[in-house]
Order: structure tokens, then sequence, then C-alpha cells
């Protein structure tokens, strides 16, 4: 592997993940440092069925709704536990093969909003499951690629979950045991490898956390050089913003990155990608899950 930088995000829903995912790929590329912003589940094509299988159900899986398939699948119906791990493990070992590593060998800096750590913690704390079993599982899936630095918004489940902005999914209807359990899975991970983890107190201020993540990450970065190509000098320099996109073009053009979802309060908040860089898996992966349910629907 060459000198890439893989940084996993993690916590329980509501916590604040995506902001600050979002607030480090600012600041690096503010300082020339190519950045991927990604996530778990749904960074590949794949990754996005299983995505809507494991956080809306069968009942609601596009394909299905899109077929009428009610004679296969009932509204009540739902995953198993195991079936569920390794959904999930499916997810990663596509993501790890088709984006993470192919990233980390072009010298990027990944940013994966959950990672291995949110599989044992909702399915081994949550779920119950042998969180040895989940975490070999996982391991074999990614073929032991863990991140260098994984930065752990705690917070208090029955805190956090008043932040969300949307209808709650499979995992966050669960009950108020259930998200205790996968807080205190998570710290546990974290007590286990305090040299890869970085404990947050979420309930502080977005700028308060920023700053804990920012003294950290420059200790990560420092002596890194910049890779990010410089943008193309236009005819007239006044057409383009600060930077260096033309502003005409980005208002027909959606940023790269601003379709990276989180199930968190902080989901819409995007940020600016870039356009010297791939674009995000999500988004890629988006656009090709939606022209299979046009096609299914015609």
């Amino acid at each position: 592997m060459s000198d890439g930088l893989f940084i996993s995000f993690e916590g329980v829903d509501g916590a604040g993940k995506s902001t600050q995912t979002q607030r480090v790929h600012a600041y690096l590329q503010e300082r020339g440092l190519r950045s991927l912003v990604t996530r778990e589940p749904g960074g590949t094509p794949a990754g996005l069925a299983i995505r809507e299988l494991v956080l809306h159900g069968m009942a609601s899986f596009p394909s299905l709704a899109v077929t009428g398939g009610t004679d296969v699948v009932d509204s009540t119906d739902d995953l198993a536990p195991r079936t569920e791990a390794l959904l999930y493990a499916a997810d990663r070992a596509e993501h790890v093969a088709q984006v993470i590593r192919p990233a980390l060998d072009r010298g990027d800096i990944v940013l994966c909003d959950r990672y291995l750590d949110s599989s044992v913690a909702y399915q081994a704390g949550g779920r119950e499951l042998s969180a040895d079993v989940i975490r070999q599982l996982s391991l074999w899936a990614s073929d032991g690629l863990l991140p260098t630095r994984t930065y752990l918004l705690d917070a208090d489940p029955s805190q956090s979950k008043q932040r969300l902005d949307h209808e709650p999914d499979r995992l966050e209807s669960e009950g108020d045991d259930f998200q205790r359990n996968v807080r205190e899975a998570f710290l546990r991970l974290a007590e286990e490898e305090p040299d890869r983890f970085v404990v947050i107190d979420a309930s502080r201020s977005v700028e308060e956390v920023w700053l804990q993540i920012q003294h950290d990450l420059d200790g990560l970065i420092e002596g890194r050089t910049p890779n990010l190509p410089a943008p193309a000098e236009g005819p007239d320099d006044s057409s383009y913003d600060e930077d260096g996109v033309d502003d005409e073009s980005d208002a027909d053009e959606p940023d790269q990155n601003d379709d990276i979802e989180d199930e968190d309060a902080s989901d819409s908040e995007a940020g600016d990608a870039g356009r010297n860089q791939p674009p995000s898996a999500a988004v890629t992966a988006r656009g090709i899950f939606r022209g299979h349910l046009l096609r299914k629907a015609r």
C-alpha cells in the first residue's frame, strides 16, 4: 500500500459523524490534500442495494416495491441477526475492494462514515452476537484493513436521537436498551485499541468537537505532500469562486460529495468535495441504482 491514510468516524446515530467528516474533508482540501468521503453501508452499487435492505427492511426494498412483490415478502418480515451481519460484511468486502484500497493506493486520504467498528457495536453489542465472530468476519471481508485513526463521537443515545430529522430506520427504531448497548460496545472497542481510537464527547458544541479532531488530525497529516491538482486557470478569473470552480457550471452540476448521507442529523451538510478527485463512491453507486429502479418501473 502507498502512503494513503484511512480515517473512520463512529458513534451512535445522531452523534454528528457526517458533520465532522465533511469538516475534515474541507480542511484537507484547503491544505491541498486529496481526500475521498465515503460511507458504510452504501459506498458501492452493490452496497446501496444492501443499505436499502439492512436499513429499511425487505418490505421496502426497491425492487420489491417496484414490482409489487407482496406475494414474496410480508410487511412484518425482518432480517435474522446473522443474516444482517453477513450483509454488512458483504457490503464491506465490496467497499474495500472497489473504493477504499484503490484510493489508499493512489495516496488519498479516505474518510469513512462508519466502518468495521459499527458492525461489532451494532451486531455484537445490539444484536448480542459474538463480538469476536463479528470482528473476524469483518476482518476477513476487508482483507484485514483497519483505519489508522477512528474518531468515536460518544453521545448519550437518548439525547442524540433528538437530533435526527428523518423517519427512523430499522436500527434507529430499536429500543433504548439496544442503543445503550451499542454505545457501551463502542466504548469497549475504544478501550481495547487506544492507539487507534480518539474518543470525543459529542455532547459538546460542533466547534468544540471539531477543534479536538483538528488537533489530532494535524499530527496525522504533518509532513504530507499536497497532492490536490491546482484548478485550471480560466480566461476570466472573476468567473471562478475561491475554490477554483466555475460559478456557472457549479450551478448546473451538483457537488460530488453532496449526496453522501448518513442516518444522522447532519446528513444534509455534504460540503464541497472539489472537482479534482474521482466522484465519491456513493454518488456513482446511487446513479446506477436509480437507473435500475427506472428500468424496473417500465
